[in-house]
């Protein structure tokens, strides 16, 4: 009986020891660390039977016009699901990072489609006169 709860012990002290990771890689020109960067997308990817199956390819958006960072993090929260689950399903987050005030910035994309159409408002506008 002894061995059998020092095993069940281990076991649970080892998935509730899961440590937080994180994994980033650059593509093209984009960031290479932590500072300066923006959230351009994200996704969360679900897998099962402690990360044998991956349950559907989450597909963040990239752009196209830049270099980007994929950042993959295994953080408190997927280590709270995969502690309650078991195992059994785990979770982990990815992001596209951009660096900040680039073309790609969404912030600047944002402004730019603004401007856009409030020039087409104009345009309008004064076509209608």
């Amino acid at each position: 009986m002894k061995n059998v709860i020092k095993s069940g012990f281990l076991a649970l002290a080892l998935l509730a020891l899961n440590s937080c990771y994180i994994n980033r890689s650059t593509v093209g020109d984009g960031p290479t660390g932590k500072s300066g960067t923006v959230k351009y997308s994200h996704a969360k990817q679900v897998y099962l039977f402690w990360g044998a199956i991956a349950c559907g390819h989450p597909a963040p958006a990239t752009p196209s016009a830049c270099g980007y960072q994929i950042k993959t993090a295994f953080n408190t929260t997927d280590m709270l699901i995969n502690l309650i689950t078991g195992g059994i399903v785990g979770t982990r987050n990815i992001k596209i990072l951009v660096n900040k005030n680039s073309q790609c910035d969404p912030a600047i994309q944002k402004f730019e489609r603004k401007v856009e159409k409030s020039k087409l408002k104009k345009e309008l506008k004064n076509n209608s006169k």
